[in-house]
């Protein structure tokens, strides 16, 4: 593992919190996923404000947003660090940007064939059929992607200005009321912010920034994959990931679902060792999410 003194190129600032012992960092990333889905579950059992939020607000906003930002910026905070440690950052944000557009590049035709293929064949996205189609798509993806961002160098920048929070709120708080007015007549437009600005970004906060982070602090990042440094904290967050959508109460108990996300997290999770920031992966995984609501 790099020290906190290490190199400012591994992509993982330096002054992030002592590390700690494997078996407390994976309690304590399994408790804030677990945070995350009990939130989610909890709204799922409340029909009436699904309902409110649906028909005021076009979608499940502030539950989403509750769940995947608040709950892991506050658990950022109790593990004792800042946010730009977990890779919560726009400083520096041209390396983060050039690897998320790069590999949208790839990533974004592989996907953008893959989701009609599956419409195409009557196969869900649920279901082992699809979820296979999609692992391969993901899997395909991962070494192209790593050809065309390898010599990308990650950004240093450990900090989250304030302005740039003021920025980021004034854009959901935009896209809010952009649903809100059109939750009656275009559906789609809530749809699409949601998974563009919340869904997608808010994912990669909780497991690219605070499970993968801690995790690899834990771990240490011993390999060297495409150019970035990683280590078991990766591989742990991507099946993390598989394992909340295996239980959410979106579709719970879909093996092919779980299958083709966890596929999905390596990627993403490499795309964020590289970039140096959840901006990059957070960037890709809300596009992909966006493009996928408007195909299906």
């Amino acid at each position: 593992m790099t020290s906190p003194s290490a190199t400012p190129d591994d992509g993982f600032p330096a002054g992030i919190p002592p590390a700690p012992s494997r078996i407390r960092a994976v309690a304590e990333t399994v408790g804030v996923v677990s945070a995350t889905m009990g939130t989610l579950w909890i709204a799922s059992l409340i029909p009436a404000w699904s309902r409110w939020e649906q028909s005021v607000l076009g979608g499940q906003w502030l539950v989403q947003i509750l769940a995947f930002m608040i709950v892991p910026l506050v658990a950022v905070r109790a593990l004792g660090g800042r946010p730009g440690q977990f890779g919560v950052t726009f400083g520096g944000i041209r390396r983060p940007l050039e690897a998320a557009l790069t590999s949208l590049a790839v990533v974004g035709p592989i996907s953008g064939v893959a989701f009609p293929l599956l419409g195409m064949l009557g196969w869900s996205p649920f279901s082992w059929h699809g979820g296979l189609v999609l692992a391969a798509a993901y899997a395909i993806s991962f070494p192209l992607t790593g050809l065309l961002i390898r010599k990308i160098r990650p950004t240093t920048a450990d900090t989250l200005a304030a302005a740039h929070v003021a920025i980021a709120c004034g854009v959901l708080a935009a896209a809010l009321a952009a649903s809100a007015l059109t939750a009656g007549s275009i559906p789609l437009v809530s749809v699409v912010l949601l998974a563009l600005l919340v869904v997608g970004p808010g994912e990669e906060l909780l497991f690219r920034g605070v499970t993968q982070t801690r995790l690899d602090q834990a771990f240490g990042r011993p390999w060297r994959v495409f150019g970035a440094e990683l280590g078991w904290g990766w591989v742990i967050a991507s099946a993390l990931f598989g394992l909340a959508h295996f239980f959410s109460p979106v579709a719970f108990g879909h093996g092919g679902w779980a299958l083709w996300t966890t596929t999905a997290g390596l990627l993403f999770g490499y795309i964020r060792a590289k970039g140096g920031s959840i901006l990059a992966s957070g960037l890709v995984h809300g596009v992909l999410l966006a493009v996928a609501a408007v195909l299906s």
